[in-house]
């Protein structure tokens, strides 16, 4: 079959494999064949990179958490209002992702199809070799990724009565045969099976990072110029939290056990040299998102896998507060700020809560994550404090239209030390987009090792426990005495905690309360504080209601598919 395809490869071409990042002239028709593409290897691989240029690369207001119990926006138009007020449908879903990552693997497939026997480096045989399983090992991660976001937001039980996953194209399909593109979903395990499938050939094709071995023969093609492709580490995650979601009380059937999502996070841990890396000496990594030491050299024991670096200030434009020059659209909930405990690991209490000090003592996380009245910051050499009380521009209720609705702003991923937007300064700060990090890994084999052998059996060498305190320990947390008195129920529940806080505002927590189950809190009001002005007095009140069906535990597959042929929709989906 004859195929033609637009040229797109140019603007990626400094992640080419041979030449260096000077744009190709495009021919006339701008159109090449494949045999074109064959021909030239920074075409060939431009079917890889296009993959790349599909995954976002942005926070884009973070409506995951405004549409879970971790925070309201403040723009009356964001899709997400409508989604939160009962407007979510097959018809209207923005956390959809079936085009974009369909397209995605198409490109991929595409790869596996049209260049096995391309000849990617003719100057050394060598070389050539390992460029070829290095780009496949990319291919198999890349494809893998995509057929997780897509079980993530659109696997669920059909209108047949079944646990349903997505429809599985795992060649290019035939455009002269209408039937091949009447490809129906596939089981949930069956998706599971062919997740985990392609991750363990990319991991046996990947090194867990790009690093140089000194050897150019080696280097050139497996060597840290690949920073920012995916790499085996992240294989390894994509495979854990598959295996957690499939164990998870919204997806098992006890096909896939938490002790097999253990192991294979555990099998990640001990490749990531364990937890010589997470205690308190260092909490910078809490930081991950501006640290300039990971584009350095690669080697950031927190961050595997993150977008090329960038400088700016859109992301602090949307969000700090009106009286720093900007939007405050993601506004953290009362509930999230409760979930913080102590700084010594005791749960914050009603009577810490009610009273006129409600942030004294905290979980250093609390600081670092969410500005609140009287959190501080330096730049300059000056000191900001946030004002939230009554008669302030940033109190809930001021005629600032972009003032919070729950008395909070968002901290975590604004460079506060950098990023000045007053007018007559507009700097800017250097940012990068984080796909894949280290405490992931280790919050699913917490979760997974617990549910599997208790809070103390060990897995790959580790507990369920040690991991738990040696996140908290790097966070700043005083004292393991509250984590080891507790029983496996009440560590199932403090690391669900522990992973809404550390990953809070990472796109988790909505996708999390799903696959727990926990309806509840999918449909819990929440919640914010207003303060007086003499900062004595708060007051707790619901700013916003949830309205979720049972259903909502489950996406919906678009509507516009189910017209295309008989592709079932999840169950309470119309």
């Amino acid at each position: 079959m004859k195929r033609n395809f637009t040229q797109f490869i140019a603007v990626a071409l400094c992640l080419g494999i041979s030449v260096g990042c000077e744009p190709l002239e495009p021919e006339e028709s701008n159109v090449y064949d494949i045999d074109d593409i064959r021909s030239v290897v920074t075409y060939a691989e431009g079917f890889l990179i296009h993959a790349y240029l599909m995954i976002p690369g942005s926070h884009n207001q973070f409506p995951l958490a405004c549409a879970s119990d971790d925070a309201v926006i403040n723009d009356p138009g964001n899709p997400v209002k409508n989604v939160v007020r009962g407007g979510w449908t097959s018809n209207q879903n923005p956390f959809g992702v079936w085009n974009e990552n369909y397209e995605s693997i198409l490109y991929l497939n595409t790869f596996f199809e049209e260049v096995a026997d391309i000849e990617w480096y003719w100057k050394n045989k060598t070389t050539n070799e390992l460029f070829s399983k290095k780009l496949k090992g990319e291919a198999y991660a890349l494809r893998a990724w995509n057929y997780f976001k897509l079980l993530q937001a659109h696997a669920g039980p059909g209108q047949n009565g079944e646990m349903l996953g997505v429809p599985i194209v795992d060649h290019v399909l035939d455009a002269t045969d209408p039937d091949d593109y009447q490809v129906p979903r596939s089981s949930f395990n069956d998706l599971v099976e062919f997740i985990i499938s392609d991750c363990d050939k990319a991991i046996a094709s990947l090194p867990s990072r790009w690093e140089d071995a000194g050897d150019f023969v080696i280097d050139n093609a497996i060597g840290e110029r690949n920073t920012n492709r995916i790499n085996g580490l992240v294989a390894r995650l994509i495979k854990a939290k598959t295996l957690l979601y499939a164990a998870s009380p919204a997806y098992s059937d006890g096909t896939y056990t938490y002790q097999m999502a253990a192991e294979a996070a555990a099998d990640l841990i001990n490749e990531n040299n364990g937890l010589t890396k997470v205690s308190n000496a260092q909490h910078g990594h809490l930081r991950f998102y501006n640290n300039e030491n990971v584009a350095k050299d690669n080697l950031h024991p927190e961050v595997f896998w993150y977008s090329s670096r960038t400088s700016g200030n859109n992301w602090e434009a949307t969000n700090y507060p009106p009286s720093l020059y900007g939007n405050g659209r993601t506004n953290p909930s009362q509930e999230l700020v409760n979930a913080f405990p102590m700084e010594d690991g005791t749960p914050a209490t009603q009577e810490v809560i009610n009273s006129d000090h409600p942030f004294d003592g905290r979980d250093p996380r609390l600081e670092k994550y969410i500005l609140y009245d009287g959190a501080t910051f330096s730049r300059g050499g000056n000191t900001i404090e946030i004002n939230t009380k009554a008669g302030s521009q940033d109190a809930p209720g001021s005629t600032d239209v972009n003032t919070s609705v729950t008395g909070y702003y968002l901290r975590k991923f604004m460079n506060v030390e950098n990023v000045n937007l007053n007018p007559s300064v507009n700097s800017q700060g250097t940012r990068y987009y984080t796909f894949a990090r280290y405490t992931d890994a280790l919050l699913i084999f917490a979760e997974a090792a617990n549910q599997a052998a208790g809070p103390d059996g060990l897995i790959g060498g580790f507990s369920a426990r040690q991991v738990i305190n040696a996140l908290r320990d790097r966070a700043g947390i005083t004292s393991t005495t509250y984590v080891d008195g507790l029983d496996q129920q009440q560590l199932n529940a403090l690391i669900q905690n522990e992973r809404r806080i550390e990953l809070c505002f990472e796109g988790e927590r909505f996708w999390d309360i799903r696959r727990w189950k926990l309806v509840d809190k999918m449909q819990q009001p929440v919640s914010g504080v207003r303060i007086s002005a003499d900062g004595l007095v708060y007051t707790y009140s619901k700013v916003e209601d949830r309205d979720y069906g049972d259903h909502q535990v489950y996406g919906p597959i678009p509507y516009s598919e189910t017209l295309k042929y008989n592709l079932i929709q999840n169950l309470g989906w119309r």
